[in-house]
């Protein structure tokens, strides 16, 4: 059904796209141009769109009629960005002139209560994430029964074109974006979080590099996407029910893509750690260097038993200039065992620090643009508002009977009598809490509150790079002895919160009466019974056969 154009004007009002005031003066506009084309439909269509009245989405949802999909609570929806399986991602604009990314939850996957839990769940763990090389997440929301996960959005190329495009990068591009990666990589570590799809689809190069025969990535930056948040919440060809299912099936959900798979994740996703991420990594940075995957190999099982016992082809035999060194450090990032492995990302960008070109662009931090600014304050005030909406108000006195005012609260005689039972003189002086005034381990020893936080000593990495790199003897077909610090197992360093993140008074606990250290529980008291009633019946029976063979005698 085609619409006339008095009916979209309306609809651009009912939509709220725009007042009754910016109709008028749009249509007047209009008319003032279009002359004969004035009543025709697709051509005003086309002139709202070009006019940056409204976008291509927009208008596509007015020629049918559509009224009540253009906002999602402050942000107003620009176009659909999602094509494919990832369905429901959308481009949209704050009022501070901020532009994000929508990702929003399928209706058929939030009535599952399981999914919509996780889903909120892991958008928050997304939102503490705060590095220049990770995709950042601002805020998690639901409106008319939508629920939705506002993003950062991104202009750039994913690196999958990228190296589609280019077939291979030289040394110098290569190892500085895979050292930008390690470097947001660590920053999951460091939240005890951990990818477990690391793949050129999953990393984007920010400006996207201008193509020609000059065409660099070096002053371009790397993120890392697709944290946190599966694929399953926004693919809608998936049943409601595949994030609770343990089949290791579905390429990118659990198992991760097999050309980057760690052979530990192939075995037990669930139990891997960063080190399968830093090995997904070695395989990327590895097809940057020779423009193929370790083990090109169209199936899937095929593809994880060479992952698990082959070694890839040597990175010289691709590239001559590609230094000895670069090839050692590529092999023990993709080490068949992860305790041969770097034991962090940080370990892993450190030894590719020694192959990274700096320039004056390299690493260049992205300013703060004032929309951003705006935007992050009004988030502020935003979360700040719903934590107060959030916090329970105090009961109601209504039905408490008032009391009676005191016209003098001290008596004339008490009030003698207070001050001859506490003189002026010994009237005791403002003093701090006990806490306070106590030695710092005697504190400790009374409350029984460790104050410090706990201190993990840390790992040494005994790494010796030669002086010169190209000179190293060690090619990557040869198998390789690990990293001293990479054969001690990870473990997350246990968080010690400091004591102001509680709401506790320390005071200091009376001294007991007498000594506690030796009471007994009412079971060791019975047990301790029992034992000697036993004793007891076995003496009696010890002086039962004595006194028989004193009678016998």
């Amino acid at each position: 059904m085609e619409f006339k154009v008095e009916n979209l004007c309306g609809f651009l009002i009912r939509s709220k796209l725009m007042n009754p005031d910016e109709m008028l003066a749009m249509k007047q506009r209009w008319l003032a141009e279009a002359k004969d084309q004035a009543q025709s439909t697709p051509a005003f269509l086309r002139w709202l769109v070009a006019s940056n009245y409204t976008t291509e989405y927009q208008a596509s949802l007015l020629s049918r009629g559509h009224v009540d999909d253009f906002f999602f609570g402050e942000y107003r929806l620009l176009e659909r960005i999602g094509r494919g399986r990832m369905a429901g991602v959308y481009k949209a604009i704050h009022p501070s002139g901020q532009i994000v990314a929508i990702k929003v939850l399928s209706p058929s996957k939030a009535k599952n209560s399981l999914m919509l839990a996780r889903f909120h769940r892991e958008g928050r763990l997304a939102i503490k994430l705060q590095h220049p090389n990770v995709l950042r997440a601002f805020q998690i929301a639901e409106t008319n029964r939508v629920h939705y996960l506002v993003m950062e959005y991104l202009e750039g190329e994913p690196l999958d074109e990228l190296i589609a495009r280019r077939k291979r990068l030289p040394p110098a591009e290569a190892v500085r974006i895979i050292h930008q990666a390690l470097l947001g990589l660590q920053h999951l570590h460091e939240h005890n979080m951990v990818h477990r799809d690391l793949k050129p689809a999953n990393l984007m190069i920010i400006p996207a590099p201008q193509r020609g025969d000059s065409e660099t990535t070096l002053k371009s930056n790397v993120k890392v996407l697709d944290i946190g948040l599966a694929r399953e919440f926004f693919d809608e060809n998936t049943p409601a029910d595949a994030a609770e299912r343990d089949e290791l099936t579905g390429e990118g959900v659990l198992l991760g893509t097999p050309d980057y798979l760690a052979p530990e994740q192939a075995r037990d996703p669930r139990a891997i750690d960063i080190r399968a991420d830093i090995y997904s990594l070695g395989c990327t940075l590895y097809h940057f260097l020779t423009g193929q995957p370790p083990f090109p190999d169209k199936n899937i099982l095929t593809l994880m038993v060479r992952h698990a016992s082959e070694v890839p082809k040597p990175l010289q035999e691709f590239n001559q200039a590609i230094p000895e060194g670069l090839s050692q450090i590529v092999s023990w990032m993709m080490a068949k065992k992860p305790d041969q492995r770097y034991p962090t990302p940080a370990r892993a960008a450190q030894a590719l620090e020694t192959f990274l070109m700096v320039t004056k662009d390299s690493l260049k931090p992205t300013d703060e643009t004032p929309q951003m600014r705006k935007y992050l304050t009004w988030l502020e005030m935003s979360n700040r508002d719903k934590d107060v909406a959030m916090t329970p108000k105090p009961k109601s006195n209504a039905n408490v009977p008032a009391l009676k005012p005191v016209s003098n609260p001290i008596s004339p005689v008490v009030k003698p009598a207070m001050e001859t039972i506490v003189p002026a003189s010994k009237k005791p002086k403002p003093t701090r809490p006990a806490a306070q005034q106590q030695p710092e381990k005697q504190r400790k020893r009374r409350t029984g509150v460790q104050m410090e936080p706990a201190v993990v000593p840390a790992v040494p990495v005994a790494i010796t790079w030669p002086a010169n790199p190209v000179a190293a003897p060690a090619p990557i077909a040869v198998a390789l002895p690990p990293p001293a610090a990479a054969a001690a197992p990870i473990a997350p360093a246990p968080t010690a919160l400091p004591m102001d993140q509680f709401d506790v008074e320390l005071v200091e606990s009376p001294e007991p009466a007498f000594n506690t250290k030796f009471r007994l529980t009412k079971r060791e008291f019975l047990i301790a019974g029992i034992g000697a009633g036993v004793m007891l019946v076995l003496f009696g029976f010890l002086q039962l056969f004595l006194w028989i063979i004193r009678w016998f005698r």
